[in-house]
């Protein structure tokens, strides 16, 4: 009779190998955790949960900046100035770089005078290669071709490449027709400043001689940004379109002493101005 109970038992225990699991598991017990490993691991646990709730760094914006129309890409940044068609940045010319073109070329004891197509050559050569000169983008705009990718002055604006190529074509010297040029080149603007401070001040406040002032370009700077029109277009037109919008007009002594950043900015936009689109 045990023989017979000890076999059926056995045979139990090896058909439901879980039974066994279980007793093996129940004898392995856990160890225990001492009370300063478990309230280490409580406050990391504290701290992880914290750390979700935290924001993150930087914080995300709440609203991703894109520029308006007309508007520079850069206009964002903290040092950016708000010139209406700028949208390259601003580069800094260097005037000291010149190359050195010998006048000689070939072996020593051999040598020969260059040619003026040459050392224009090699000059032209030299400007391509030296961003810092200051027709380093004149250059690279008119190898790109009139349907190239825009190309930015060292003000930051567009150039055209029909203004660009009209520049560089070898123009014959004609003295009287460079002077006749020059002279209504001048009478137009004279008479333009007349009429831009006529608008542009208070009645009875414009300078007394507009055409010899030096505060006009500070004006057509203004009504650029009033408007949001590049400064090398604006016309006389536009100071009209400016008043019948109803812009302030300035008062007397305005716009007669920019200071040095304001004359920085200026030479920028006067330099190249009428190679751009």
């Amino acid at each position: 009779m045990v023989s017979l109970r000890n076999r059926t038992a056995l045979e139990e225990s090896n058909s439901n190998p879980k039974a066994e699991g279980s007793q093996t598991s129940k004898s392995q017990q856990k160890p225990n955790v001492s009370k300063k490993r478990k309230a280490e691991n409580e406050a990391q646990e504290d701290h992880n949960e914290e750390n979700l709730h935290r924001p993150s760094t930087p914080p995300a914006a709440s609203k991703v900046w894109s520029p308006q129309p007309g508007e520079s890409e850069l206009a964002h940044l903290p040092s950016y100035e708000r010139t209406p068609g700028r949208v390259g940045p601003i580069k800094t010319v260097n005037f000291d770089i010149k190359p050195d073109i010998k006048p000689f070329k070939g072996p020593p004891g051999k040598k020969v005078r260059k040619t003026a197509w040459e050392k224009d050559q090699e000059y032209k050569q030299f400007v391509r290669e030296n961003e810092g000169h200051v027709f380093h983008q004149l250059y690279v705009c008119f190898d790109k071709g009139p349907k190239g990718s825009p190309t930015y002055d060292e003000a930051g604006f567009e150039l055209s490449w029909e203004a660009v190529a009209h520049w560089m074509e070898p123009k014959r010297y004609n003295k009287a027709k460079m002077i006749r040029g020059m002279d209504r080149a001048v009478g137009k603007a004279q008479d333009d400043a007349k009429k831009m401070a006529a608008i542009f001040f208070e009645p009875g406040e414009a300078p007394e001689n507009p055409e010899y002032c030096n505060g006009k370009d500070y004006w057509k700077d203004r009504v650029s940004k009033d408007l949001n029109v590049p400064w090398h277009k604006i016309e006389v037109e536009h100071f009209q379109e400016w008043e019948k919008r109803g812009f302030k007009k300035a008062r007397k002594g305005e716009y007669e002493n920019p200071s040095v950043e304001e004359r920085k900015r200026m030479l920028r936009l006067m330099s190249g101005a009428s190679l751009r689109k």
